[in-house]
């Protein structure tokens, strides 16, 4: 069975000498894991450095079975880039921080999950807006908390925190001091530590 849908790229693992493994979360918020058979070679299907990591992208795949089971490769057959947030790989930091971003995801994500397109959409979203960040420190702590909000586990001290209930986009308005920030981003990286037994 032939199916297209559209994914962000969440880990590129090199399977052979032109093969390539590609997780992706697809915008039901699932996990979906490919087999990109010559993709190291094929500038036909492939080509352009499409299939990196935090590039949103279109996908034709090959689902090995109506009922696919956990662990399952789908065959990838062609990949469109829709948008590689290209302010990420123009500054170091933004990238270190949009792999942080994926990685939280990554592990938040369940294979076959078709219920979540939120995650999806708050991914998308941060990588947007790191692309363009002047203000790492508070994106990351906005992200963080939206992602803990979505799975159900926010800091109860932090919960009623309105600064940081706002959209992604618009992170660089929020007015907190330095001492406070570093206060929320400890609640939040010892919250993030216990769900995901970092």
């Amino acid at each position: 069975m032939v199916d297209t849908t559209k994914i962000i790229i969440l880990r590129k693992i090199k399977f052979s000498e032109s093969d390539l493994i590609i997780h992706g979360l697809s915008q039901r918020g699932g996990r979906l894991n490919f087999l990109a058979r010559g993709a190291l070679k094929s500038r036909r299907r492939f080509g352009g450095g499409v299939l990196e990591p935090t590039h949103y992208v279109q996908v034709t795949y090959h689902r090995k079975s109506s009922s696919p089971q956990e662990g399952q490769l789908n065959f990838l057959q062609e990949a469109y880039l829709i948008d590689d947030f290209q302010g990420l790989r123009e500054d170091y930091s933004r990238l270190e921080l949009a792999f942080h971003f994926i990685q939280l995801v990554s592990q938040t994500s369940q294979e076959g999950d078709e219920g979540s397109p939120e995650l999806f959409n708050l991914l998308g979203h941060a990588l947007r807006a790191c692309s363009q960040s002047l203000n790492l420190d508070i994106l990351k702590t906005h992200f963080e908390l939206k992602l803990l909000h979505q799975q159900g586990v926010m800091p109860a001290e932090t919960q009623h925190l309105s600064a940081f209930s706002r959209p992604l986009s618009h992170h660089g308005e929020i007015q907190i001091g330095r001492t406070e920030l570093n206060q929320v981003s400890q609640q939040v990286h010892n919250c993030l530590k216990t769900y995901l037994m970092l």
